[in-house]
C-alpha cells in the first residue's frame, strides 16, 4: 500500500484480529474510505491525496475482502454485520468517535450496514456505485460468486493470476474506464495464494446475501445525517435504479451523476469526486439539483 509519501501505514489490534490501515494523520476532519471487494486501500490511491490537500484525514482500513496481506483471527465474524463491526473496532483502536464515510462496491454495502447498526459513529455519507437492496452481489457479478465458494476455486484463481494474460482478462473494464495498472493487479491478486486470506474471503462470500442490504435499507429510512449518492453515467456493473432508490429512500439524500465515469469513480474521476466529497462533508451544498443531476 503506497497512497502517499506522507501516509502512515499502521497496524491496529481488534477483536477480529490485526488490521492494517493507511492513516494520513493530522487534525483534519476524518474520512473513512471503505474499499471494494478484491482490492486494498490503494483503491483510493488517486483520491486520498486530493482529500488530504483539502484538509481531511483519511482512514483506509485493509478489509478482509481478498486482497488483504494479514489474515484475521480464525473464526472471526466476517458476515456483513461482522465486517461493519470491524470498521467500528478500527475506529475504537484509533480513538476516533465519529467519521464521514465513503463507500464503493461491497464497501458501499458495508457502509449502509454501518449506517443502520452503528449510526452514532457515522456522520455524512457518500455512496458511490455499490451493492444495495436485492443486489448483493449485483446481477452483473452474481454468477461469479457461487463458483468462488467451491473448494479449491480461490486457490485456482490465485494461481492463474500469476499469468499476465489472466490479469489482462480481468482488468476491470466493466468497472473503470481508466483500468488498473498491472502492478496493482499483481498485488491485489497475490494474497489469494495465502491460505488464511482464502479462508477469510470464503467466509465473506459465504455470508454475502441480500437480506443484509435489504435490512439496512429499511433501517436507513430514518438516517438523520446527509447522504450523497454518486453514480457514474457509464456504470454497467451496478444498476442506476439502485442509486435512484437509495436517494429516494434515505431522508434528504441527493443523487448526482458523474460524467465520463464507470462504477469506480475514485479511479475514473477522483478530481470530480473529491470536490463532491469535500463540499458534502463540509456542508457547503446550497442547492438541491433535479433528480439524477
Amino acid at each position: 500500500m503506497a497512497i502517499a509519501t506522507t501516509s502512515t501505514l499502521r497496524t491496529v489490534d481488534t477483536p477480529h484480529g490485526q488490521v492494517r490501515l493507511i492513516d494520513t494523520g493530522g487534525s483534519g476532519t476524518p474520512v473513512l474510505l471503505v474499499h471494494a471487494l478484491l482490492t486494498d486501500p490503494d483503491f483510493y490511491a488517486a483520491l486520498a491525496p486530493l482529500l488530504v490537500a483539502r484538509g481531511h484525514r483519511c482512514l483506509i482500513p485493509e478489509l478482509p475482502l481478498g486482497a488483504h496481506g494479514v489474515p484475521l483471527r480464525e473464526g472471526a465474524d466476517l458476515s456483513p454485520p461482522g465486517l461493519a463491526r470491524l470498521l467500528v473496532e478500527v475506529l475504537d483502536a484509533l480513538d476516533v468517535p465519529r467519521v464521514h464515510v465513503v463507500g464503493v462496491d461491497t464497501g458501499g454495502a458495508l457502509t449502509q450496514i454501518l449506517m443502520a447498526q452503528h449510526r452514532d459513529r457515522v456522520d455524512h455519507v457518500v455512496l458511490t456505485a455499490c451493492d444495495a437492496y436485492d443486489a448483493f452481489p449485483p446481477s452483473s457479478f452474481g454468477w461469479l460468486v457461487p463458483p468462488l465458494r467451491l473448494p479449491g476455486a480461490l486457490w485456482l484463481t490465485g494461481q492463474s493470476a500469476r499469468l499476465g494474460v489472466a490479469r489482462r482478462l480481468a482488468n476491470l473494464r466493466l468497472l473503470t474506464h481508466r483500468g488498473v495498472d498491472d502492478t496493482v493487479l499483481r498485488r491485489w491478486t497475490a494474497p489469494l495464494r495465502t491460505a488464511g486470506v482464502r479462508r477469510d474471503l470464503r467466509a465473506v462470500l459465504r455470508h454475502m446475501h441480500a437480506r443484509h442490504t435489504l435490512a439496512a435499507a429499511e433501517a436507513n429510512r430514518d438516517f438523520p445525517r446527509p447522504v450523497l449518492v454518486a453514480w457514474g453515467e457509464d456504470d454497467r456493473a451496478f444498476p442506476r435504479r439502485l442509486g435512484e432508490r437509495l436517494a429516494a429512500d434515505i431522508p434528504g439524500a441527493r443523487l448526482v451523476t458523474l460524467p465520463d465515469c464507470a462504477a469506480f469513480a475514485a479511479i475514473d474521476r477522483p478530481d470530480l469526486l473529491v470536490d463532491l466529497i469535500h463540499e458534502h462533508v463540509d456542508g457547503h451544498l446550497t442547492r438541491t439539483p433535479a433528480p439524477g443531476g
